[in-house]
């Protein structure tokens, strides 16, 4: 799958807790639909949410992401718009998961990592702990952070201010890596979400 550079005017999905997709966990008789039910949103949402999971085969003490229905429903209480962009030009490879809540975009080594959108410059530092190399981390307020890591080198220093868009890193294969690529995760209060809901 190609994803291609692309701004996508849309409600910001990370201003208020309203708009953090729930991670539940599967009880006895529980079924994709009713937890839709329950939570106010899809079934096909659920699914988009959860590759690979099979609505026929769920399992007491399985963990599962329920989104809302749509980016622009979550957020609709904010009315606030903004524009934002896919980081980098590149092949997804990775798609997020349960396991990997995260994007992972493969492309040419030194490829440009934008910003996804504004905000000031958290980290920009080479990650050893956990393996992910060169990283730069955005905060965009409001507790929504997005991390930019497996860099060649970053572009930006703590504290910078950056818009949305702006070259913040270049594409690498530092940390513990298999090859140049963008491992790109959005979080909100510290908690993971699936980047889906910004660009869908």
């Amino acid at each position: 799958m190609n994803v291609r550079f692309v701004r996508a005017t849309l409600l910001v999905v990370f201003l208020c807790t309203s708009v953090l997709a729930a991670t539940v966990q599967v009880k006895r008789g529980d079924t994709v639909s009713g937890i839709a039910k329950q939570h106010r949103t899809t079934v096909q949402a659920i699914l988009n949410a959860n590759p690979g999971l099979t609505p026929q085969r769920l399992t007491a003490g399985q963990t599962i992401t329920v989104p809302p229905a749509s980016a622009q429903a979550m957020l609709q209480p904010t009315g606030i718009r903004v524009t934002a962009v896919l980081p980098v030009q590149g092949r997804l490879t990775t798609p997020p998961s349960t396991a990997h809540m995260g994007l992972d975009l493969a492309a040419r080594q030194g490829t440009v990592i934008r910003s996804a959108l504004s905000g000031t410059v958290r980290t920009s530092t080479f990650d050893v702990s956990g393996g992910w190399g060169w990283t730069v981390v955005v905060d965009h307020g409001n507790g929504a952070m997005t991390r930019y890591s497996h860099n060649r080198i970053n572009l930006v220093r703590v504290g910078q201010r950056v818009k949305t868009g702006q070259p913040i890193a270049q594409v690498g294969s530092s940390g513990n890596s298999t090859g140049p690529h963008l491992d790109f995760r959005m979080y909100q209060a510290g908690v993971l979400v699936n980047p889906y809901l910004l660009f869908n």
